[in-house]
């Protein structure tokens, strides 16, 4: 193998570029191999600028790992044919493992190095929305369900089948608080005025509608609070039965593109206007 083409397939196996990509970066570098990587990176970075706009509401989460902390984080694509990419699931572990074991400031740099690359590479806009790390200290258990949901929780007492349990509820009913005391007094404000105004509209005495508003604010309570949950696995009982003397110190969900606006595909349109 010539020397050239040596350089191009190192280059290649150090950024995965492309074999034609990788040559221009050469020849631009005069063959210097240190110098191609960081015209590599400057083009990967003027690759990400442009595409930054564009929506990424796709994607995966996940959690990591290690002896001392967990992490879970949501790593967005702007389709799911790449977030389905054995490159784009290697970035989010890449990513995950940075953060594990470095502070965020510390871990910056390399991840948007990382990012970058993966965007050059991938051809699509990525975006590391956010991610949340707990110490061990307490016990610590996560759950992912397909890359697309990913659910933590942190226990009093340790209890690997009982948290399974509660990370399966977490994923499943989408719980808003733990309990009703740690309910947002906004979310209560807003779901007991839209039930005012539906009640208003009906022609019954005010102690009645008082009483439905009652038993719909109870019923709102229970189906969005962890602890008032229909337990997943059983539904006649509640999981602040099923804990006994546990205690749920704190949970995190994640859902892929939750509350991100998603890319509307007029595939017609596009076919139009490669053919027109």
């Amino acid at each position: 193998m010539s020397e050239s083409l040596q350089l191009v397939k190192q280059l290649r196996e150090i950024t995965g570029a492309g074999m034609l990509d990788c040559k221009k970066y050469l020849e631009k570098a005069n063959n210097n191999l240190d110098e191609a990587i960081k015209i590599f990176r400057s083009e990967s970075g003027k690759k990400a600028e442009k595409k930054g706009s564009r929506i990424a509401a796709e994607g995966v989460v996940n959690f990591y790992e290690n002896s001392n902390c967990l992490l879970i984080l949501e790593l967005n694509s702007e389709t799911d044919f790449v977030a389905k990419d054995g490159n784009f699931l290697s970035l989010a572990e890449s990513i995950g493992n940075e953060l594990l074991n470095k502070n965020e400031s510390e871990a910056k740099t390399n991840i948007d190095e990382m990012i970058n690359t993966a965007i050059s590479k991938l051809g699509e806009n990525i975006k590391l929305r956010r991610f949340s790390k707990v110490d061990k200290k307490n016990h610590v258990f996560a759950y992912s369900h397909n890359n697309k949901i990913v659910s933590m929780v942190e226990l009093e007492v340790s209890d690997e089948s009982l948290a399974k349990d509660i990370c399966m509820q977490i994923v499943a009913s989408n719980p808003l608080s733990i309990d009703e005391s740690s309910l947002d007094e906004a979310v209560l404000k807003s779901e007991k005025d839209i039930y005012k105004k539906e009640l208003d509209k009906l022609d019954k005495k005010e102690d009645i509608k008082r009483n439905i508003l009652e038993g719909k604010m109870k019923k709102f309570i229970n189906d969005n609070t962890l602890l008032n949950q229909p337990f997943v696995k059983d539904p006649s009982t509640s999981l602040s039965k099923i804990i006994k003397n546990n205690q749920i110190l704190s949970f995190k969900r994640y859902e892929v593109g939750e509350g991100l606006e998603k890319k509307s595909e007029d595939f017609a349109q596009e076919v139009y206007n490669q053919i027109s």
